[in-house]
């Protein structure tokens, strides 16, 4: 085998490597986009799509729930029920480990009937699964 084509190989798989964190930089990206672009409208069938249980961790809750699904989407209807969305902004999307990740959003909202603004972080917790990323926890703050 010629220098020259070991040297192209060796390029080669350099080139690879360096392509394939930002490859899952830009899948947690997309993942983390529809989060906020789904909480944004309201759409929680669509958040919890895909997920098993959902460790739900909401403001003035009695503790930690484990929740399918269906059941998920339901108390967030709940939750931001009488709510307007102002803002829902992407402020971070992590992977932690090969395993886990987790999306950091800012939601700016208003109660109906009010003009005032309120904030509040929500932390979604998601798990590798194949290419994608599955919904495993929201917590808000705020």
């Amino acid at each position: 085998m010629s220098a020259a084509l070991v040297w192209s190989l060796v390029a080669l798989g350099l080139s690879a490597r360096a392509h394939a964190p930002h490859h899952q930089v830009d899948s947690l990206t997309s993942a983390a986009q529809r989060l906020a672009q789904a909480w944004s409208r309201h759409d929680f069938a669509t958040l919890t799509r895909g997920a098993g249980d959902i460790l739900l961790l909401l403001p003035g809750g009695a503790g930690t729930a484990s929740l399918r699904a269906e059941q998920a989407a339901e108390v967030l209807r709940g939750f931001t029920e009488g709510t307007a969305e102002v803002a829902v902004e992407l402020v971070v999307a992590r992977d932690v480990d090969q395993d886990r990740a987790y999306v950091e959003v800012q939601r700016v909202f208003t109660m109906r009937g009010t003009a005032g603004r309120r904030t509040q972080t929500i932390y979604f917790g998601l798990r590798r699964q194949g290419f994608g990323y599955r919904l495993h926890e929201v917590r808000i703050v705020g």
